[in-house]
């Protein structure tokens, strides 16, 4: 049951890696506010993928991505709650972390997972420093209400996304279809110009019928019903 909560967990991880996150500011700027308010050097908007910890929005830090191995994010989608740690070089989780022990030297952790409608915790809006600290009751609850603005703002962007989608698949299927129209309009015209041309004949001759003649009325009417059935088919495809 859990291989199977992080398989669909994975799914919409890769689906939010989708959308452009540079193009809206409003990521940005929660990003932003939150390291103003938190008082910290470094704020992110982390997506936790199998192998990789992908920052999508930052300030402080220009990273783009981390391994999941060595990321604080793995242990921030695994609660509800805020994850905070105060000095990670008591915590024993982080022994010989290279994020700690080396570049960017990461003291203080807080990150607040990102949660979609569903109940997935996809990565998280996370707080850094380079020394050990703390955040107060009140930015706790700041970084929690950042981090549910983020999950709406994503999950606004990713229903825009595929609604234009669909629309420009919409659009397509219906040039299509006006291109198969003009063409089988044309097609139609010449067994229906052909069956008309030979009763104009038949009625011209006093209407002697000779086999030949209704031979080649037939060929035509069944050349007729075949480019109507055709449209009908590829009509059918193309929706």
């Amino acid at each position: 049951m859990l291989q199977q909560q992080e398989n669909e967990r994975l799914e919409a991880v890769h689906r939010f890696l989708a959308l452009d996150y540079d193009k809206s500011r409003e990521f940005q700027e929660i990003v932003d506010l939150a390291a103003e308010l938190c008082e910290k050097p470094v704020a992110m908007i982390t997506l936790l993928d199998k192998d990789v910890n992908w920052t999508k929005v930052t300030k402080g830090l220009d990273v783009a991505v981390m391994p999941r191995e060595t990321s604080f994010c793995q242990f921030t989608i695994q609660q509800n709650e805020l994850l905070i740690i105060n000095d990670t070089e008591k915590d024993h989780r982080f022994d010989d972390n290279p994020l700690v022990y080396s570049d960017p030297h990461v003291r203080f952790y807080a990150g607040a997972p990102l949660t979609i409608k569903s109940g997935l915790r996809l990565g998280s809006l996370c707080l850094f420093d380079g020394k050990p600290n703390t955040i107060t009751e009140l930015q706790q609850k700041t970084l929690t209400i950042l981090s549910r603005q983020v999950t709406f703002l994503m999950e606004l962007e990713l229903s825009y996304l595929l609604l234009s989608k669909h629309v420009a698949e919409i659009e397509a299927s219906n040039e299509s279809l006006r291109k198969i129209a003009h063409m089988q309009s044309h097609d139609i015209r010449q067994p229906l110009t052909s069956i008309m041309g030979l009763i104009n004949t038949i009625k011209a001759d006093d209407y002697v019928i000779d086999k030949e003649r209704l031979l080649m009325i037939e060929e035509a009417a069944n050349d007729l019903d075949g480019k109507i059935h055709a449209i009908v088919n590829e009509t059918r495809v193309k929706n």
